[in-house]
C-alpha cells in the first residue's frame, strides 16, 4: 500500500505539471495599473505586468494570482513605455565651455559622462537616447555603452560623427568631412564594420555625396536621419533616395521656399537682423513660419509637403522646446547651445516683434498640429542640453497645440522608437519587450501638468532610483543667486539625506562649467570648497576650457577680467601656453601692440606654442567685431608675416586695412590675395567696390 500512495503521488505531480499548475517566480511585478497600448493608444486597466530579468515576461489581469520576488502596487496608476529623445548631443550635456568638447572620454571620466545621462535624460522618464553626432574620438567608449546598457543608464545609440562635405573652412569637433562620393561610402563601411546602426547627414552634405551615402547605408541596413535646411538638400530630394527621418521641425522651411532670396525678405517684413546669437537663430526659424502664414502659395506648398511626407512613412524629429525658449514661451529655458549660461533668451527685440515672435511660434505649433493630423509621424528630438526635463515640456507644448493624450504618449514612445528602427525591443508594453517602463504618479489623461509629475523608473527591469547630486545643485544655486548664498546653502545642505555624499568628479566638473564659461567668481568659489573637502586631489583644466573662458569675457569686453581669468586658469592647465594666438593676444590686452609684437617672436619658435593660421584669423575678426580695428591689423599683419603663401591671410588682412578707411593698402591686399587665388571671388567683388569708391 505505501508503494502504490508514492506511485499515485508521483502521477499526480506529474499530471500538475503537465497542466501548469507549476509556480513561475518572476523578478518583478507591477500589480493593478492602467496600461497605455502605445500601438493602438488605449488604456488598458487592471492589468499586471510581469518581469524577469530585463525583459517583460507576462501581462495578466489584476484579479490573477501570481509569484513574485518584489511587488509594486501600481494602484491603478497610469504605466506607459519609457519615452526616447531621438536628437541629443552628448557633446551638449559633458562639454565644459561652448565651443569645443573634451578630445576623448578617458576612462577615469567615464562614468561621469554616462552619469550625467542618467541625471539629465533617466531621471526624468527617458530611457533610451539617440546622439546625434559626435566627435569620433569619442566612438569606441560610446559605443561600448550602447552594446552594453545598464538599468542605471539610459539606452544609448549612436550615429558617429555628424557628416558634411569637403569645406575650407575649420568644423565643429563633431562634424566628419567626405572629400567625395566614394570618401562617404567609406564611411559608411567603416561605421558598419564599428558595429553603428545608424547615421546623421547634416545640412552641409552635397548631394552626390548625400546620395551615395543614402545608397551605401542601404546595404548595411543603416538607419539615416537627416538635417536638411541649408537649401543644399530639400526634404522630397531626400525622400526620393529613400530617407524618412528628419530632423527639426523648422526645417521643413527650406523645401518650400528658397533661403537666399526669402531670408532678407522676411527680416524686412519683420524689421528684423541676424546676429550670432544662437537664440536669435532660433526665433528666426519661428518667424518664418508666420512668413508663409501670410503668403498662401507657400502654405499650400507646405501642406502638400506634409501629404507627400505621410504618404512616404516620414517621421520629424520636433526641438520645440528649443523654440519656445526664444519666444518665452515654456516655464523651462533651454537652447541649441548652453554656453553663455543663461536662463532666458539672448534676443533684443521691440515690444511690437516681440508680439510678432509670440504670433509666429502659434503658427508654427498650429502647422505642428496640421502635420501630425495629415499623418507624418512626429517623435520628440530635445537637441539641448537636460533635454529629459525639457521633453517633458515639449510634450504640453503638444498639448497646447491640439493634439490628444493618447497621441502625445505616442509621439514619445512609440514613434521614435520605430523611427531608429529599435520597436523590437522598446516603445510598447508587451510580452518580450524590453522593461523600460514608467509608472506616473498623477495620470495625464486628467491633466497634462501631471506629464510632469514624479514617476516610478523602471530601467532594464530593475527599480531605478536616485538621490540628488549636491555639487550639480550648487551649480544651480550659483547661477541663480550667487556665490556667497550658493555657499551658505551649501553649509546647510551637504548633511542632507536628500542628496548622495559629495562627488569629486562632479564638484570638479562644476568648476569645469564656471570656468568654461569665463564665470572667475563662481569658478573659485567652487574650487575652494573642492580643495576643503578634496584636498588629496588637484583640479586640472583642458586647454579647451581655458580658451572658451577666456574668450567669453573677451567677447563681453571684459578685458581685465579676461586676464584674470587667463591666470587663473592657467595654474591649472598643464596646457596652458600651447594656444599661441590666445596667448598673444592677452599680450596685447595687458600691454599693448608693440609688446604682443615682441612676444610673438619670442614664442613662435617654442614648440609649447601652437600658433594655428586659422586661429589668428578668427582673433583677427573677434577684434573687429569689438571694435578694435588697430588690435585686428596687427593680427592679420601677423598672419601675412608667418604663412605668407596663404591667399586668405592677405584678403583678411584687406579686410582690416579696409574697415578703417586705408584703401590703397587694402586694394594691395586684395590684389595680392587674388593673385594667390584666382578663385577668390569674395576678394573681387570687395576689389571692385574700392576701385569704384
Amino acid at each position: 500500500m505505501k508503494n502504490q500512495r508514492i506511485v499515485a503521488i508521483g502521477i499526480l505531480c506529474l499530471v500538475l505539471s503537465l497542466t501548469g499548475c507549476t509556480t513561475t517566480t518572476y523578478d518583478l511585478a507591477i500589480q493593478n495599473v492602467r496600461l497605455f497600448d502605445s500601438k493602438n493608444k488605449t488604456v488598458h486597466e487592471n492589468r499586471t505586468v510581469l518581469i524577469n530579468a530585463d525583459t517583460i515576461a507576462a501581462i495578466v489581469d489584476a484579479t490573477d494570482s501570481y509569484s513574485a520576488k518584489e511587488t509594486i502596487n501600481g494602484d491603478n496608476r497610469l504605466m506607459t513605455p519609457g519615452l526616447i529623445d531621438t536628437h541629443t548631443h552628448l557633446m551638449q550635456n559633458y562639454t565644459s565651455s561652448g565651443h569645443s568638447a573634451p578630445k576623448t572620454i578617458t576612462e577615469d571620466k567615464s562614468d561621469l559622462a554616462r552619469g550625467l545621462m542618467t541625471r539629465m535624460y533617466l531621471a526624468h522618464g527617458v530611457t533610451t537616447i539617440i546622439d546625434m553626432g559626435q566627435p569620433e574620438a569619442w566612438i569606441d567608449v560610446t559605443l561600448n555603452w550602447q552594446q552594453h546598457p545598464s538599468p542605471e543608464y539610459p539606452n544609448l545609440f549612436i550615429c558617429g560623427g555628424s557628416i558634411v562635405s569637403d569645406a575650407s573652412y575649420r568644423q565643429p569637433q563633431h562634424h566628419i568631412e567626405v572629400m567625395n562620393p566614394e570618401d562617404g561610402r567609406k564611411k559608411v563601411r567603416e561605421y558598419a564594420k564599428k558595429g553603428l546602426k545608424h547615421m546623421k547627414l547634416y545640412r552641409k552634405l552635397e548631394k552626390p555625396d548625400f546620395e551615395a551615402i543614402v545608397d551605401e547605408a542601404k546595404k548595411y541596413d543603416i538607419t539615416i536621419n537627416t538635417h536638411t535646411d541649408n537649401n543644399v538638400m530639400t526634404i522630397d530630394e531626400a525622400m526620393d533616395m529613400g530617407v524618412r527621418n528628419f530632423e527639426h521641425f523648422f526645417t521643413v522651411t527650406p523645401s518650400i521656399l528658397d533661403y537666399d532670396e526669402h531670408w532678407k525678405a522676411m527680416n524686412a517684413a519683420y524689421g528684423i537682423e541676424m546676429s550670432p546669437s544662437i537664440d536669435e537663430f532660433a526665433a528666426h526659424m519661428t518667424f518664418f513660419f508666420s512668413y508663409i502664414k501670410e503668403h498662401p502659395e507657400f502654405e499650400t506648398k507646405l501642406m502638400a509637403l506634409f501629404d507627400r511626407m505621410a504618404a512616404k512613412g516620414a517621421t520629424l524629429s520636433t526641438a520645440l522646446n528649443v523654440l519656445a525658449s526664444a519666444a518665452g514661451r515654456t516655464d523651462f529655458f533651454t537652447s541649441f547651445e548652453y554656453f553663455p549660461i543663461r536662463r532666458t533668451p539672448m534676443v533684443s527685440y521691440s515690444a511690437a516683434q516681440q508680439k510678432q515672435l509670440n504670433e509666429a511660434f502659434d503658427y508654427m505649433m498650429l502647422y505642428v498640429k496640421k502635420a501630425h493630423d495629415k499623418g507624418v509621424q512626429l517623435r520628440v528630438g530635445t537637441d539641448c542640453r537636460y533635454g529629459g526635463k525639457a521633453m517633458l515640456h515639449e510634450l504640453l507644448l503638444f498639448h497646447e497645440a491640439g493634439i490628444s493624450m493618447e497621441d502625445i504618449l505616442q509621439i514619445a514612445t512609440r514613434n521614435g522608437y520605430e523611427a531608429m528602427n529599435l520597436q523590437a525591443d522598446y516603445g510598447s508594453i508587451e510580452v518580450g519587450k524590453k522593461a523600460d517602463i514608467l509608472l506616473f504618479e498623477k495620470n495625464p489623461f486628467d491633466t497634462p501638468e501631471n506629464l510632469l509629475s514624479n514617476k516610478t523608473i523602471i530601467k532594464g527591469g530593475k527599480v531605478f532610483s536616485l538621490k540628488k547630486s549636491l555639487a550639480y545643485s550648487l551649480q544651480d544655486i550659483l547661477i541663480d543667486q550667487g556665490p556667497k548664498k550658493g555657499l551658505t546653502w551649501f553649509k546647510k545642505e551637504k548633511e542632507s539625506e536628500l542628496y548622495e555624499p559629495l562627488n569629486a568628479d562632479e564638484l570638479e566638473k562644476v568648476v569645469h562649467t564656471f570656468s568654461g564659461d569665463g564665470r572667475i567668481d563662481e569658478a573659485q568659489t567652487v574650487l575652494r570648497l573642492f580643495q576643503q573637502h578634496f584636498p588629496e586631489r588637484k583640479v586640472s583644466m583642458d586647454e579647451n576650457i581655458l580658451t572658451n573662458g577666456t574668450y567669453a569675457l573677451i567677447n563681453k569686453k571684459e578685458y581685465d577680467k579676461a586676464i584674470e581669468f587667463y591666470e587663473f586658469a592657467a595654474a591649472y592647465s598643464s596646457e596652458a601656453t600651447k594656444n599661441g594666438s590666445l596667448a598673444v593676444l592677452i599680450k596685447m590686452l595687458e600691454e599693448g601692440i608693440p609688446k604682443a609684437k615682441e612676444y610673438v617672436e619670442t614664442i613662435k619658435t617654442d614648440e609649447k606654442y601652437v600658433i594655428d593660421e586659422n586661429e589668428i584669423n578668427s582673433v583677427g575678426y573677434l577684434l573687429l567685431r569689438l571694435d578694435k580695428p588697430l588690435e585686428a591689423i596687427a593680427f592679420f599683419e601677423l598672419n601675412v608675416k608667418l604663412f605668407p603663401e596663404s591667399w586668405n591671410v592677405y584678403d583678411s588682412l584687406g579686410e582690416g586695412y579696409m574697415s578703417v578707411g586705408q584703401k590703397k593698402s587694402a586694394i594691395k591686399n586684395y590684389r595680392k590675395s587674388i593673385a594667390l587665388n584666382p578663385e577668390n571671388n569674395y576678394g573681387k567683388a570687395q576689389l571692385k567696390k574700392l576701385i569704384a569708391q
